[in-house]
């Protein structure tokens, strides 16, 4: 008698159980291509969203240039030349009794080296002999009622340079001479002060 082997049932069954496998994978495959696409477009729209805001405060930004540009324009075009003119001489101040003060408080021995002026300050540059003078000259200038305030910005030591007849320096160093400094001193300038000194314009 022959046995009745029957392996169809076993390759049926391998076979259902490979094609789930692939289905499943198949699935996990589109699930992660979807969430990805799901996800760029998500992106791209927060993107866009944020360029579109962007676009918006330039656009606002380039109106209120336009507008101060506009309005700068117009000024410029309806002021004439006598009206630029008083209003520059509103601006102006007179700088004759400044540099007056600044060189009438000066201690012995000191130079004024240069000055500079700005819209409410001058800032001068002078040699002194002792940091002892620079103190002093600070204090007069704080007392004087020219300026609101007074600002030292630095403080250097310099060392005299001789020159000889020839024009060549003296390179020889002389161990009882003393150093000299120079100072950069800001004064910011009291108006309504200067208004009533009556100083005449330069």
């Amino acid at each position: 008698m022959i046995p009745d082997i029957n392996l169809l049932p076993k390759v049926e069954r391998r076979r259902q159980a490979d094609s789930k496998l692939l289905y499943v994978l198949l699935a996990i495959i589109v699930l992660l291509i979807l969430s990805l696409l799901v996800w760029q477009y998500f992106n791209a729209r927060s993107s866009v969203a944020s360029m579109k805001n962007e676009e918006q405060a330039l656009i606002a930004q380039r109106d209120q240039l336009q507008a101060e540009f506009d309005v700068l324009n117009g000024m410029s075009s309806s002021l004439s030349l006598n009206e630029f003119v008083e209003f520059l001489e509103i601006l102006s101040y007179p700088v004759s009794p400044i540099i007056n003060e600044a060189q009438t408080l000066q201690p012995n021995n000191s130079f004024l080296r240069a000055y500079e002026f700005s819209e409410n300050s001058v800032t001068i540059t002078l040699d002194f002999e002792t940091l002892n003078a620079i103190s002093d000259y600070v204090a007069r200038l704080s007392n004087s009622g020219y300026f609101k305030d007074v600002q030292v910005s630095t403080i250097s030591n310099f060392e005299l340079v001789v020159e000889t007849e020839e024009g060549s320096t003296d390179d020889t160093t002389n161990f009882n001479e003393q150093l000299r400094y120079s100072a950069n001193i800001t004064l910011l300038i009291d108006d309504a002060y200067l208004a009533t000194t009556g100083g005449v314009n330069e």
